[in-house]
């Protein structure tokens, strides 16, 4: 709970001392009519100012951000902007069966995470990279549990029944690198345009290790500066840098494939006598669609995988409604 409490005040307080933007971003399985497995994930981000912005960077985390990490591949190469993107995101993890009160072995664990962390962005017109690092917990402080019995009893779902048997406490540590490339971008007809991007990245964590590779088709109206169409609140935010930079209102749609190597999870390696096995290659899709205008975002999108488990072949899904404005 004191890490709770100490984002809570750290995310106002910056806020306050420099402007940038700020984002939330929520996941739910119950968007796309299930309620098991990946459940919950919600994501709050503040999106600092680019470092070369001027004076009204002087004194912003951005600038310090990239001065002192100058030593990482493309951070201070001259032509790209820096910026900060500073997170506090909850995950959590149900078995299919939400009402019964002792652990379903042949089913998933209760699983609750909570997080805060820092990627410093570098990118131009083509292409972007990102370094950054987390501080976690898994267990009762992640207040999953209390998180959960309140979405439920408000929107009048069944109650969660098995949250004293979730897994934990252990504290999590995580470093990730991203990138992106633009492939193309082509004018369609007036404001109209469509482009083609590619990403890549992994994570090193005592919660998830894991590598991935996408790519992603967007087309719309005015559309925004980044390459990446991705706000999903389990993900990071490599989609924030110039989500917020658009010639003018206008909409998008985009759809978006990949695949993930996953060759550690918590959930396999502490579950104990719960049936699960990570399997160690995941498929990715999602479409969505999104409405944008100079410093405001919005956008929904629904996401399935392949099956994480290699004794279920059921797929996973959900859905991401996400939102960022500049203040």
């Amino acid at each position: 709970m004191k890490l709770i409490h100490f984002l809570c005040v750290f995310f106002p307080t910056i806020a306050v001392a420099s402007p940038g933007a700020l984002s939330i971003s929520w996941d739910n399985d119950l968007l796309t009519g299930t309620d098991k497995g990946y459940t919950n994930g919600l994501r709050l981000s503040y999106l600092g100012p680019t470092a070369e912005n001027g004076s009204d960077c002087d004194m912003c985390l951005s600038r310090t951000a990239k001065d002192r990490l100058d030593w990482l591949p493309v951070i201070g190469r001259n032509g790209n902007s820096h910026t900060l993107t500073l997170s506090l995101t909850q995950l959590m993890v149900t078995p299919e069966n939400i009402q019964a009160s002792g652990p379903a072995y042949e089913d998933l664990p209760y699983a609750g995470y909570l997080s805060g962390s820092g990627t410093l962005w570098s990118w131009n017109a083509r292409s972007l990279t990102g370094f950054g690092l987390a501080i976690g917990i898994v267990g009762p402080d992640s207040g999953a549990k209390a998180a959960q019995t309140w979405v439920h009893k408000f929107t009048g779902s069944t109650r969660p029944n098995g949250w004293d048997n979730q897994l934990g406490t252990d504290v999590i540590g995580e470093i990730h690198a991203f990138h992106a490339r633009r492939i193309f971008r082509k004018n369609i007809a007036n404001r109209l345009s469509q482009e083609m991007s590619w990403m890549s990245g992994g994570k090193l964590s005592n919660f998830i290790s894991s590598g991935e590779l996408g790519v992603s088709w967007r087309i719309g109206t005015n559309l925004p500066a980044n390459l990446i169409p991705d706000y999903a609140g389990a993900s990071s935010t490599i989609g924030l840098p110039g989500s917020l930079d658009s010639p003018g209102p206008g909409w998008a749609a985009f759809i978006g494939a990949g695949v993930e190597v996953i060759p550690y999870t918590y959930l396999e390696e502490q579950s104990g006598r719960y049936d699960y096995n990570q399997r160690l290659l995941v498929g990715l899709a999602g479409i969505g669609i999104g409405w944008h205008a100079p410093g405001f975002q919005l956008a929904i999108t629904l996401r399935a995988t392949t099956s994480q488990d290699e004794t279920n072949k059921d797929a996973l899904s959900f859905g991401t409604v996400s939102a960022a404005w500049r203040f």
